[in-house]
């Protein structure tokens, strides 16, 4: 194994790392918040005009 080779999988590595790590990310991040448009809050949002649950 070259050093072309070891490079390769670790930036193939890192992506997928980095893949996995956002999908969490969203995942929590979409758990937080309570309604669709991302606000956070429940009771009514201004930025889009929703009234939420």
């Amino acid at each position: 194994m070259n050093g072309l080779d070891i490079a390769i999988i670790v930036m193939v590595s890192v992506a997928v790392a980095g893949v996995f790590g956002w999908l969490i990310y969203r995942k929590i991040k979409h758990k937080n918040v309570g309604c669709d448009c991302g606000c956070g809050n429940c009771g009514g949002c201004s930025s889009c005009g929703k009234k939420h649950k």
